[in-house]
């Protein structure tokens, strides 16, 4: 009986520190708001063109940040999988 109050005990303290830690914060939250804005994913794939930097053994063109060009210059945005969507493994 002993045995088992200490246990869970010990899992509620566990628990509860984490929970403190989750709620806490980053201490980088402040000085973000602070520092000026970084260049969002909108901003990185504005509508400009873009001088061809490397063109790879494939044909496709990179530019200098190393982002993929289409035909005419412009960014590809980068491909990304939704959440819950069916994966070809």
């Amino acid at each position: 009986m002993f045995t088992r109050m200490i246990a869970v005990s010990t899992l509620v303290l566990i628990g509860l520190t984490g929970l403190a830690y989750a709620q806490a914060g980053s201490p980088n939250v402040a000085r973000e708001a602070v520092a000026p804005a970084e260049p969002t994913m909108h901003d990185h794939f504005r509508h400009e063109r873009h001088q061809v930097a490397i063109t790879d053994e494939y044909g496709f063109k990179y530019d200098s940040r190393g982002d993929r060009l289409d035909a005419n210059g412009y960014v590809i945005a980068p491909p990304h999988t939704l959440p819950g969507a069916k994966v070809l493994q």
